[in-house]
């Protein structure tokens, strides 16, 4: 496993998050997916200590916790583990902190990075109404005028931007240029001309919400946009080779949970008056299962830690998670399969696993495109 090379320090870390999240998170998971809505006393714990999910990547120098990627790899499998719906806090926190961190100037990181430190939320408005997968054909546009820029266009699937206090938005400034017209600017909320259009309702991970966004002759300050015209592309590829990590972790978190509760229930349940756990077919399956969550971990771990050597990790990082994405799917179905009737009842976990499994699995790109930059990397 990979805890086995973790710090002692790593370790700890991991203890303080497995607790935090089972006082604060488990409680409120039925609530949560029922009512798919996270309680704002539950939302400003996660944003503040023990959680200070939005800020783990933030510079301490403005405030954060300025942990590294193995650190934010661990606390996102336990949260994974207690409530993936949760983990937009700290996913969507990174994607909106590194668009900031890796394009920004000192006085831009200053400006914005202070605020998601102190417990504002940021989201990353990435997605357009047409292109989905393909960032580089977005539609959304933004063109010069005086010291602003004026944006029209269509977002999806934006994640948190109803409780977003600043947006991270990628939108093209000359679209005659194609994909190097693209550039990033960051909106503050309540700006005239943004508006939410739609919540898109899915069938799991009840609570993370995430909402179509409409641009309309939207005004946003020239000082707001992040590095030249054209970086945006560029940036937005790299900051979801960073941040894709995380979501490797959060995958093994909630294929872990699906593992334990197969387990707990083989073992107390009977059929034909044998304990499941004594029929060589599940303990096969249930072997497989094993080794493939630790195979994940590890290959997460290894693009964690070479995130920190090189910015060239796109393979390593679509390989942890196409795999640990893949062994969520596997988990899910061996538990949902095991469970037999009881797999879809509402009053065992096993059915909202499978629900989450299913509608995480996209999230910053599909299992195909982690493929397809895999292929590309190796035959380049």
């Amino acid at each position: 496993m990979a805890n086995a090379f973790y710090s002692a320090e790593q370790k700890k870390l991991q203890a303080t998050y497995r607790e935090a999240a089972r006082e604060h998170i488990s409680p409120l998971v039925k609530e949560i997916d029922e009512t798919d809505h996270v309680p704002q006393a539950l939302v400003k714990k996660l944003v503040q200590p023990p959680f200070s999910l939005p800020a783990l990547s933030v510079p301490k120098k403005f405030g954060g916790l300025e942990l590294d990627k193995v650190s934010i790899g661990i606390i996102t499998e336990e949260i994974g583990y207690a409530c993936p719906a949760l983990i937009p806090f700290l996913e969507i926190g990174q994607l909106y902190v590194h668009v900031i961190l890796l394009g920004g100037t000192a006085d831009q990181q200053k400006r914005f990075l202070t605020r998601i430190a102190a417990g504002e939320i940021g989201c990353y408005a990435l997605t357009d109404e047409g292109p989905g997968s393909d960032p580089a054909g977005m539609k959304c546009v933004a063109k010069a005028d005086g010291n602003s820029f004026v944006v029209n266009g269509i977002k999806r699937l934006i994640t948190f931007a109803d409780m977003s206090d600043l947006f991270a938005v990628f939108a093209n400034e000359d679209p005659a240029l194609g994909p190097k017209g693209i550039s990033a600017f960051i909106v503050e909320k309540d700006t005239p001309g943004l508006k939410l259009t739609k919540h898109c309702a899915a069938m799991g991970l009840k609570g993370h919400r995430a909402y179509n966004l409409a641009f309309e002759n939207m005004r946003v300050p020239a000082d707001n946009r992040i590095g030249k015209t054209g970086d945006g592309l560029r940036l937005a590829l790299k900051v979801l080779s960073k941040t894709r990590i995380s979501l490797a972790f959060g995958y093994v978190g909630l294929a872990r949970a699906a593992f334990e509760a197969a387990v707990s229930f083989v073992k107390e349940r009977e059929v034909a008056g044998k304990k499941l756990a004594e029929k060589q077919a599940i303990q096969f399956s249930l072997a497989e299962l094993a080794t493939r969550i630790d195979a994940a971990r590890l290959l997460a771990y290894r693009a964690a830690v070479m995130s920190h050597q090189t910015d060239q990790h796109f393979k390593e990082t679509s390989m942890a998670k196409f795999y640990a994405g893949d062994t969520l799917i596997a988990a899910v179905d061996l538990a949902n399969r095991i469970y037999g009737g009881y797999g879809s009842d509402v009053d065992f976990p096993v059915e909202r696993y499978l629900r989450d499994a299913y509608t995480w699995i996209a999230a910053q790109g599909t299992n195909e495109i982690q493929k397809l930059i895999i292929s590309r990397e190796i035959l380049k």
